[in-house]
């Protein structure tokens, strides 16, 4: 089959390499300059499987109204005059339940530990030829600043171990054991334990992503950049072709794998999809002369993560429901720098030498991507609303979605991720459609 993939970010290219496996002709089209460009490009880093449960749940909504105001808020809401927006956080605001919550962790955990498993034998297939990436296999260590936050996330652990992943709740003193650089912290009482997952990983998805986007070329995959979307072509209920500024590129079998943009894209072929664009900062720092620390980390009261990658320190976090905008506000920004002196202050020496920057997550309502086939065409689908586990379930997404398209037997029961699951969404008629006469 031609198979036409809209976007290069991890999602996108991950796609694009798993279907050239199969065998098929892949076009993979962008519309930036290269792979990995967007929310791939500086995130946090954590291929974390036990890390998976959505960021809806019954405490966001009193943490949202304590951090009214605050620049340095880990979550805010910056309000505007967008129907889309408005309607995400009502859908998310239903979804801040216990239960909810609760039943979406299963699914994402299944597909992240899919996406390692597909990650290794990726590695192995190219053993000759690494692709290399800062990872790193050191676990993941979640610190708390306070008994209460350890005890509710260690209610967990159990559940979690039954279903794959091995977690071990640490005291204090082991968190530094464990990590050294945690010193200083521990010295001024900030932390009161850790849960600790030692098959949890870290890397550079932005690195990851471009040597991936090579090797999917080596097999065959026309990788177009500068191609921007601007409609599609459709025969009966398949669409035959996408359309950009320069080119029509026909097709079997599309799929959006687009970011934020995806829900732009569907809206063009007749299908809208809750997929809302939730803005993020990250900060990265270089670590040479530093005691910086070895092992990915995760601040649960700060709400960011902390990922040696090489000679440099990543910091990510806030969440800003804000729509489109990739502006930088340094207010913002510099909270992130602080957390990460504040927990490590070895790392204020080199505070001057930050390199800031901001990307869009693709978030859905209840805190899983949407994956399969999409509304009313039958060979049009959808891989997207990862939001900030993108990087942590793309090998597993491009499984399962190959999987699909190419009509095996899928190694991931995709049910949970269908579309149908918004019951709320509605058929609309496409846009910006050429639309072929149907021959006889």
């Amino acid at each position: 089959m031609k198979i036409v993939v809209v976007g290069a970010g991890i999602i996108g290219v991950t796609t694009a390499y798993e279907l050239a496996t199969r065998g098929h002709e892949v076009t993979l089209l962008d519309g930036r300059g290269g792979a990995g460009l967007e929310t791939s490009y500086a995130n946090g880093g954590q291929l974390g499987a036990s890390e998976v449960a959505p960021w809806a749940g019954p405490e966001v909504p009193w943490l949202v109204l304590r951090w009214l105001g605050r620049a340095d808020a880990p979550f805010r809401l910056k309000l505007k005059a967008d129907p889309d927006q408005w309607l995400w956080l009502m859908r998310f605001l239903m979804r801040c339940r216990k239960s909810a919550r609760a039943e979406r962790v299963i699914p994402n955990l299944a597909l992240a530990l899919l996406s390692q498993s597909r990650m290794d034998e990726i590695a192995l297939h190219m053993n000759n030829d690494p692709i290399r990436y800062d990872e790193r296999r050191d676990g993941i260590l979640q610190i708390f600043h306070r008994e209460k936050g350890l005890k509710d996330a260690a209610s967990s652990i159990d559940a979690m171990t039954e279903a794959g992943v091995g977690q071990k709740i640490l005291s204090a003193r082991e968190c530094v054991d464990l990590e050294p650089a945690l010193e200083a912290a521990f010295d001024r009482g900030n932390i009161a334990g850790g849960i600790f997952c030692a098959s949890d990983r870290s890397g550079d998805a932005h690195k990851y992503t471009a040597q991936l986007v090579d090797r999917a070329q080596q097999l065959g995959v026309a990788f177009v950049t500068g191609a921007e979307v601007t409609g599609f072509e459709s025969q009966g209920d398949q669409i035959t072709g996408v359309r950009t500024r320069a080119w029509t590129f026909s097709a079997d079998a599309v799929v959006l794998a687009a970011g934020v943009h995806t829900a732009r894209l569907a809206q063009m072929c007749g299908t809208r999809i809750p997929v809302y664009p939730l803005k993020g900062y990250s900060v990265t720092l270089p670590t040479e002369g530093i005691a910086a620390p070895q092992v990915s980390l995760t601040d649960e009261a700060r709400k960011v993560v902390v990922s040696r990658l090489g000679d440099r320190l990543r910091t990510a976090g806030t969440a800003e429901v804000s729509g489109y905008d990739t502006g930088i506000e340094m207010a913002r920004a510099r909270s992130v720098l602080d957390a990460t002196t504040d927990i490590f202050p070895q790392m204020k020496p080199v505070e001057d030498k930050a390199e800031y920057w901001t990307g869009l997550r693709p978030m859905t309502p209840d805190g899983s991507p949407i994956l399969g086939q999409a509304g009313r065409f039958r060979n049009l689908y959808l891989n997207t609303g990862h939001g900030s586990l993108g990087w942590t379930m793309a090998a597993g997404s491009a499984v399962g979605l190959a999987d699909l398209i190419c009509g095996r037997v899928s190694q991931l029961d995709l049910s949970p991720f269908n579309i149908k699951r918004f019951s709320f969404i509605r058929a609309s008629k496409p846009t910006f459609f050429v639309q072929r006469t149907k021959t006889s």
